[in-house]
């Protein structure tokens, strides 16, 4: 039961931090740090991060499980590139 919660509790935190990623974006945009032609150059390389990410992030080695995770994260990433406006 120990690992369980532990294992829930990491991967709440960790999903709550990325899904924070949109709001990060337009905070960055608004400093000009970041531009959306720049997210969208390297959006290949972002899905790789993404990925990677993903699967530090689940506790499983199972595709299915990754694809859970990966996909609303490179959504949240397609979202913040609409949100950062220069």
């Amino acid at each position: 039961l120990e690992s369980y919660i532990d294992t829930l509790t990491f991967l709440s935190l960790a999903l709550g931090i990325a899904f924070e990623l949109p709001v990060l974006s337009w905070f960055l945009g608004q400093l000009g740090i970041i531009h959306r032609r720049y997210m969208q150059h390297f959006r290949r390389h972002a899905f790789v991060i993404i990925l990677i990410i993903a699967a530090l992030i689940t506790p499983t080695t199972d595709a299915f499980t990754l694809a859970l995770v990966a996909i609303p994260m490179y959504l949240l990433y397609e979202i913040s590139i609409l949100v950062v406006k220069k």
